[in-house]
């Protein structure tokens, strides 16, 4: 009986085993079907509004990738831009749960933003023009200076206005091209300047220079009554500059010679107006670094940066001789008049060759042009009273038409002594001083000799 018991016992236990593992199998299957249905999905927002649910995040990231592709080859001109909201997703994983990829790219087309945008270029605060971005309007501003900053031997360009690349809203319609914008900056604009009234100006001729009218000059200047103006007085008047002025500093370098000095020792035996070189003089060599200031190519200033001695001067050394030999000539000649006027020079005249220089003064006094010995005092055919003093050098000189001869033959005289009062004595038509100089006996062209400050 016991061991009936015991198995009716042990059955039952069996029973209730079976069906907890066949409740359990159940279940199992249940959850693994319910595990293979479900679906991720996510909602997305923009701030505060659902607008949808997409399977993944990636549909709305490529959707606003090819839409902001698509904006740019829409408008090539000009910078762009979709703007979204505070875009975000919530994860959600439900049973057979649906989402609807293509609806919600219309509903992001309602939410998204297009900005075209670009950069307006401007000087001293007043706007150029816009260009695509900041890119092309570097481009552009390079293109304008290098027209005045190429080459090697520009150390620096800049603009001497203030130039501002501001960003801004725009359309495609609003863009220029750099042609167009270069045209506008060398087109220019009037600006104010001051002009100091020149010797010799008048009103008419200064609008004539600056292109501007006579009326304009008056509005400026309303303090300007009638045309009367004088050398010094100071208008403003306007004229037309390109609206941008580029400065540039150029570095050039200048080879130079630099002259030698010449030391002079007096020697009182060698004859007076001879000279003996001791040492040889050598020109020295130097160079000079100038910084040229240019504003759109126009020259400013310059100014010198640095000097090297590359190769320093070497002084001449001359022995000068003091020693006076009565009657021999310095081997300098001075004027024979004071403050002579030129009549007649050396060499052809009305068809003959004249051999001297014909001279007029104020003063008639003549003067030796040099110590002398006098060699001839009195009347000579076509001079007339004529005086020739041998300098005992080589050189004589020859004093023709003379009224009055004041010295005699053989008579020694000092330079600048009077010799002679001027006439018109021989062949002459008119008072003056025939004077020539010799070279033994070939006659030289006087003014060779004589320095160049007569009058």
């Amino acid at each position: 009986m016991e061991h009936l018991t015991s198995w009716k016992k042990d059955k039952w236990l069996i029973v209730g085993a079976s069906f907890m593992t066949v409740l359990a199998l159940l279940f199992s299957a249940l959850y693994y079907y319910m595990l293979q249905h479900m679906v991720t999905r996510y909602h997305v927002w923009v701030g505060t509004e659902r607008v949808g649910v997409v399977s993944s995040p990636g549909i709305v990231e490529e959707w606003l990738r090819l839409k902001q592709e698509q904006v740019k080859q829409q408008n090539p001109e000009v910078q762009t831009n979709v703007l979204i909201g505070d875009l975000h997703y919530i994860t959600e994983q439900a049973y057979k749960a649906t989402y609807d990829n293509e609806a919600i790219k219309s509903a992001l087309e309602q939410k998204i933003r297009i900005v075209l945008s670009g950069i307006q270029i401007r000087i001293d605060g007043k706007p150029l023009g816009q260009v695509k971005d900041e890119s092309s309007a570097l481009q552009l501003l390079e293109q304008y200076k290098r027209k005045f900053a190429s080459g090697e031997d520009v150390v620096s360009a800049e603009f001497t206005q203030n130039i501002e690349l501001a960003p801004v809203a725009l359309n495609a319609g609003q863009i220029s091209g750099n042609e167009e914008l270069l045209d506008k900056i060398e087109a220019g604009a009037a600006q104010p300047i001051r002009y100091q009234v020149q010797k010799g100006d008048c009103l008419s001729c200064i609008a004539h220079k600056f292109h501007v009218t006579q009326q304009t000059i008056y509005e400026l200047n309303p303090s300007l009554k009638g045309t009367l103006i004088r050398a010094g007085d100071e208008l403003i008047l306007s004229e037309i500059q390109p609206l941008l002025t580029v400065k540039t500093v150029q570095k050039r370098t200048e080879t130079k010679e630099i002259p030698f000095d010449t030391q002079y020792v007096d020697e009182p035996e060698l004859k007076e107006g001879t000279k003996q070189v001791m040492t040889l003089g050598e020109n020295g060599l130097k160079q000079t670094t100038y910084l040229t200031t240019r504003m759109n190519g126009k020259w400013v200033e310059e100014q010198a940066e640095n000097e090297t001695i590359v190769r320093p001067a070497v002084q001449a050394l001359v022995k000068r001789g003091t020693k006076v030999i009565p009657g021999v000539g310095t081997g300098s000649f001075a004027w024979p008049v004071y403050q002579a006027k030129l009549t007649s020079e050396y060499g052809k005249r009305w068809g003959t060759f004249h051999p001297g220089t014909d001279m007029v003064s104020e003063q008639s006094a003549i003067l030796a042009a040099d110590r002398g010995k006098v060699i001839f005092a009195g009347w000579k055919s076509g001079y007339g009273n004529c005086i020739i003093i041998d300098h005992q050098n080589g050189y004589s000189t020859l004093y023709g038409h003379m009224s009055q001869i004041l010295v005699s033959d053989k008579e020694a005289v000092e330079k600048g002594e009077k010799i002679g009062i001027m006439g018109r004595t021989g062949n002459a038509t008119g008072v003056h001083l025939h004077f020539e100089v010799r070279v033994g006996e070939r006659q030289e062209n006087p003014l060779r000799f004589l320095r160049p400050s007569a009058e």
